[in-house]
């Protein structure tokens, strides 16, 4: 990415990347869900919590997160999704994400992209959950492509009702 490449010129692509993305997360593919990441990455959710100070209410690194991940762990999470070891995704869950830029930033070796985004889950009959909060992407070049190197979601729950966490944001 060189210098002359603006926000502007990035955010179309940026909105494939999120668009293709959804449309694998709701197929439940998460091997192929995989391919949207750098070879090395961190995903992270950390919890939230109730706090008289905003700056406290996001657990730091190195705190406890719902998630974090890098692709060795992550590859143990989706592989047993994939499996028929996944008993809590027997019936598979049923998906819809939203996805809306917000800012965009580049500089000459990556791009910056924060977003909020909301997840629906239905499962069986009875089961519905709602995850929403914002997400900010740190995306990489790799062999001219657009690989996510880091992801962070920051829910705006601070407790989440469902069974399992089973969902990918």
């Amino acid at each position: 990415m060189s210098n002359a490449t603006s926000p502007e010129m990035l955010w179309p692509a940026v909105e494939s990347i999120y668009r293709h993305e959804i449309r694998v997360l709701q197929r439940g593919d998460y091997l192929d869900w995989l391919s949207f990441f750098a070879q090395e990455f961190r995903y992270r959710m950390p919890v939230v919590r109730s706090t008289d100070a905003r700056a406290d209410m996001v657990a730091a690194q190195g705190e406890l997160g719902y998630y974090d991940e890098n692709r060795d762990t992550m590859e143990l999470r989706v592989g047993k999704l994939a499996s028929s070891n996944a008993w809590s995704e027997v019936p598979p869950s049923r998906l819809r994400y939203f996805v809306q830029i917000l800012d965009l930033t580049v500089d000459n070796s990556e791009v910056v992209a924060v977003s909020n985004v909301l997840a629906f889950r239905a499962r069986n009959e009875s089961q519905e959950n709602r995850y929403y909060g914002e997400r900010t992407d740190r995306f990489i070049e790799v062999n001219g492509q657009l690989k996510i190197a880091d992801r962070t979601v920051v829910l705006d729950q601070v407790r989440l009702a469902a069974e399992n966490l089973n969902v990918f944001l």
